[in-house]
């Protein structure tokens, strides 16, 4: 479906498919926490030694991510200057079509992405389940909290709120939560995501538990165009193309108001936020890069790198501008 189709909600079936998949998020979301035999220890320091030999000799490692490319960067940057000797290619996009890309080379076993971070904590869980995640055995575990580790091999390393976004130059009146996305100055003129993971699944589950259950039929009567995620949302919105967008993240649109776009957000009350998680994959071709990558994000230098600059916030205690 192109950036610009009209959004077409079949309201019984999505239904049903929203409360199934919300139902599998929460369930994982609020699972029992892993008992302290199934949590990865912290590498002893002649082990850490040996990885880290290692990972230099396998000299680059690649991650797959949906973070915002200025985001990645910023981690990319931190993690230069401490392993200059280790390349750190990236490549981002979509959840979705990230997932399908690793779910590829897991299944043929070519090579690609070696640290995987993303909002599909269910995908992490049952490939935990199945063995096929390395344990995070690195030192920056050791000061992880519990409650955000799901057993040995996934740590939940960041979360984002969800915001209304809108232009300020054609918006003299911007709405303050999703109810206002219903007004009819905004007929036309909205722009919402596509079903493009399991958080957003959730996230439209949500909407009509909260905001009430005729809210998607309205907010279908309003006519919004139809766009794969928040980067190409706040794009339209830039551009004039929308005036309004029912979804985006703090950390996409906080650098185009730093370039200078009329671009402006809130954070609606009651509002709904995702869980990012990490976790090197069990196919890496440099499983020794995988495992310094993914103590670099969960270290503290890391988690400043992606948080310290108040558009998110960290499950580690005292990052600086988290």
């Amino acid at each position: 479906m192109n950036a610009t189709a009209r959004i077409r909600i079949d309201l019984p079936r999505t239904k049903s498919r929203l409360l199934a998949m919300a139902t599998l998020c929460v369930t994982v979301l609020a699972s029992a926490l892993p008992s302290e035999s199934a949590k990865a220890q912290p590498a002893q320091p002649a082990d850490w030694a040996r990885i880290l030999s290692a990972a230099k000799k396998e000299g680059k490692v690649l991650l797959y991510t949906g973070q915002p490319i200025p985001v990645v960067m910023r981690v990319a940057a931190g993690f230069k200057k401490l392993y200059p000797d280790i390349a750190l290619e990236y490549v981002r996009g979509p959840s979705g079509e990230v997932l399908t890309k690793i779910e590829q080379e897991r299944a043929s076993g070519i090579d690609g992405g070696d640290v995987f971070l993303t909002t599909e904590i269910t995908w992490f869980t049952d490939r935990a389940a199945e063995g096929r995640l390395l344990r995070l055995a690195v030192p920056a575990i050791a000061q992880w909290p519990a409650q955000y580790l799901r057993g040995p091999s996934v740590a939940i390393i960041g979360s984002d709120p969800f915001v209304i976004t809108y232009n300020k130059k054609l918006v003299s009146n911007p709405p303050k939560g999703y109810a206002d996305l219903l007004k009819p100055e905004f007929k036309g003129k909205l722009g919402t995501t596509e079903l493009a993971s399991t958080v957003l699944i959730a996230w439209y589950d949500w909407l009509e538990k909260t905001q009430g259950a005729d809210f998607l039929a309205k907010l279908k009567a309003q006519n919004p165009r139809l766009y794969n995620g928040a980067t190409p949302l706040d794009q339209a919105v830039v551009s004039g193309e929308i005036v309004v967008s029912a979804f985006g993240v703090p950390t996409t649109t906080t650098t185009l108001i730093e370039l200078g776009a009329p671009i402006g957000y809130v954070i609606p009350s009651p509002g709904l936020g995702n869980l990012w998680g990490v976790a090197a994959v069990g196919w890496s071709k440099r499983p020794n890069a995988a495992l310094v990558l993914t103590n670099y994000i969960l270290s503290m230098d890391g988690q400043t790198a992606w948080h310290g600059r108040g558009e998110s916030a960290s499950p580690l205690p005292g990052v600086p501008g988290a």
